[in-house]
């Protein structure tokens, strides 16, 4: 028989609750040669049957192994794989990503070798142990693991028996409460010992950036010139022998000096998709999995705005499409990368037009691959031939191994600004030779692409964008993308990226308190919140806000710890802060006039700059509408009304802010 969906049905019985059909001789011969999957990876065509040991997905090319257990556990594990790739935890629930899957199974496949030890045959078998051996077994696993040292294996195990008892597989719950009795602790333990990815620091991002901002202005440059050599090589592929490709997709067909020409652009159009990698993740928030999925009509404009559109494929006939708001350059390197695409992708129609009985399978089979999954960086870009590939994960050699592409060493002000943020190490990853090591100045930045999502963040926060919420409304989040959060995938992406702008939040409204205080003891507080601040400080004090001294305070130094710890409602933007946070109504950086007749609201001098800029902005766009004739001015009223708005709120804080200068 043919299809997940009929192999769901003869090892499943879904009614609400998922359970597996049990394990008998007849079911799984008849199941062993059910075809699952049949599609063309990178260059052979796979074909995957329920019998198999290994299975392979479309669209995954790691696997999912179901070896070295016995026939019982092999079949109740391939029963589980199925029913998290189409069912997740529960009938029309969202299905499991196929990692998540692999990582469940190989850690149920890891305590299923283990029971054998003990002749269990199969998961269901725990029922009928009396719990006294079934303790001795998991106490032996405990102390066979070490999980004083591998910590994580607790943490993974106890999320792999979850599927144990949402399927119905292990009934009884001593097995549970024992599993629980001793890995939760291990569990604990190593969220403990958990470090979080390390932010990138200002001035290595800097760098970063600006080597991707050159590389695709050169790029660009040189473009035209490239894409019509390729397309002429491309042109010549129908008069050519069929000999000329019983071996390979190289085309000779250009003379010594267009070769020369083709070669001087190589490096740049080779390094164009790592650079243009770099700048998806600087500039979306996407995760590495996310940004390797987009596919060649990723970039958008609409109205001036820049877009990466990126699609969430699920197991199901359905698609998320999400778009992520990003800024021109990136949206610039997508449509070259694409352009770059397009010239590989005709190359391989015409290959296989022309030459499809000359070549050899598997050259045959990748470029069909190619062409059925137009995967933005799937193409390698050859100089005279043609191939493509999957990128799952990184890989020594992989073109998005990040530290092949920059070499920049930290200096103490990198260091510094680490330890601030209290994530001075250089790998979070126990197998890399430097886990945990802090850096030294001189040392190489060690670059991970999960490490620029948490630096998005901290943009986020560190710039007074404000939280997630905020982003969602300054850029319109709920016309453009709304969608993010209709899917598992796109609410846990948000979700996560949340989580992370809250633990930087923490670090910012410690800092913003200290701006706050340190204003108020200069008496540079601006806003109707400024005022009341200085007020509510000196009230607290009891005396005056240079001494400090205090009955409830010692010094002024414990006042800014209690006061950061519990100011949970308390939003940090561009232009002051919002002491109102989640309440506030009024969320419009770009029109901030609203705010400073607030109570909420409070300026520092660090927010001068902005409204400067407002200042200056307000007084040239006025200056230009008084040259309007008189029916365009009535027209535009409302328009030479906000920016009066503007203006005058900006003069209120330029002058609140500036008095003691102008005192001095």
């Amino acid at each position: 028989m043919t299809g997940v969906a009929a192999a769901v049905d003869a090892c499943l019985h879904i009614d609400g609750l998922i359970r597996l059909m049990p394990y008998e001789t007849e079911r799984v011969e008849a199941l062993s040669s059910f075809l699952l999957w049949q599609y063309i990876r990178s260059n052979k065509e796979q074909t995957t049957l329920f019998g198999n040991d290994s299975w392979y997905s479309e669209g995954n090319k790691l696997s999912v192994t179901f070896n070295d257990v016995g026939p019982k556990y092999q079949y109740q594990l391939k029963a589980l794989t199925l029913g998290m790739y189409t069912q997740g935890s529960g009938q029309g629930m969202e299905p499991l990503a196929w990692g998540t899957i692999r990582r469940n199974i190989g850690n149920l496949k890891r305590l299923a070798r283990w029971l054998e030890k003990y002749n269990i045959e199969s998961f269901s078998d725990l029922d009928a142990l009396p719990e006294l051996r079934l303790r001795n077994i998991v106490l032996d696993l405990v102390q066979d693991s070490n999980l004083q040292k591998h910590s994580s294996f607790a943490q993974s195990l106890l999320t792999a028996i979850y599927w144990l008892k949402l399927y119905g597989v292990v009934k009884k719950e001593q097995f549970y409460d024992l599993m629980n009795e001793y890995l939760l602790p291990f569990s604990l333990l190593k969220e403990k010992r958990r470090n979080k990815h390390s932010v990138i620091p200002i001035q290595i991002m800097k760098q970063v950036l600006q080597m991707c901002e050159a590389h695709i202005d050169a790029a660009e440059q040189i473009i035209n010139d490239w894409y019509l050599l390729q397309k002429q090589l491309n042109g010549l592929i129908p008069q050519l022998s069929t000999t000329d490709f019983k071996s390979s997709t190289y085309i000779n067909g250009l003379d010594s000096e267009e070769s020369a020409e083709l070669n001087e652009y190589y490096e740049l159009i080779k390094n164009l998709r790592r650079y243009t990698f770099v700048l998806v993740i600087s500039y979306t928030g996407m995760r590495y999995s996310e940004a390797m999925a987009l596919s060649d009509d990723s970039a958008i404009e609409r109205n001036g705005k820049y877009f990466i559109k990126s699609l969430l494929s699920k197991t199901t006939d359905e698609a998320q499409s999400l778009e992520w708001v990003t800024n021109e350059v990136t949206y610039r390197a997508v449509k070259l990368l694409a352009r770059v695409c397009s010239v590989y992708r005709e190359r391989a129609t015409l290959l296989l037009k022309y030459h499809d009985d000359t070549l050899p399978l598997s050259r045959k089979l990748n470029l069909e691959f190619g062409l059925s999954n137009k995967i933005l960086f799937s193409v390698s870009p050859h100089k005279k031939s043609c191939e493509f590939y999957l990128h799952t994960k990184f890989t020594k050699n992989a073109f998005n191994n990040l530290n092949n592409l920059f070499s920049i060493r930290v200096s103490e002000q990198d260091i510094a600004e680490l330890e601030r943020m209290g994530c001075n190490y250089q790998s979070v990853s126990s197998s890399h030779k430097h886990f945990k090591e802090p850096y030294k100045e001189g040392d190489l930045f060690n670059f991970t692409a999960h490490q620029f999502r948490h630096t998005f963040a901290w943009f986020i926060v560190a710039n007074r964008l404000g939280d997630l919420d905020d982003i969602k409304y300054q850029y319109k989040h709920l016309e453009n993308m709304m969608t993010f959060v209709y899917s598992q995938r796109g609410y846990d992406s948000m979700e996560e990226l949340i989580g992370l702008t809250e633990s930087f939040s923490e670090f910012m409204n410690s800092q913003a308190m200290e701006d706050m205080v340190g204003a108020a003891q200069d008496g540079t507080l601006a806003g109707k919140g400024g005022q009341n601040f200085i007020a509510k400080l000196t009230e607290i004090l009891a005396d005056d806000l240079t001494t400090g001294n205090t009955p409830h305070f010692k010094n002024m130094e414990e006042l800014l710890t209690f006061a950061a710890k519990h100011t949970n409602n308390f939003r940090g933007l561009s232009h002051g802060y919002c002491t109102k946070g989640a309440d506030c109504k009024v969320r419009n950086a770009a029109d901030p006039s609203h705010c400073v007749w607030c109570d909420s609201y409070i300026a520092t001098p660090r927010h001068l700059p902005h409204w400067l800029v407002v200042k200056k902005r307000c007084e040239t766009q006025l200056a230009a509408f008084e040259k309007f004739p008189t029916e365009i001015k009535k027209r535009f009223k409302a328009f030479s009304t906000a920016l009066n708005d503007n203006l005058e709120a900006a003069n209120i804080i330029i002058d609140q802010l500036t008095i003691k200068v102008k005192e001095a």
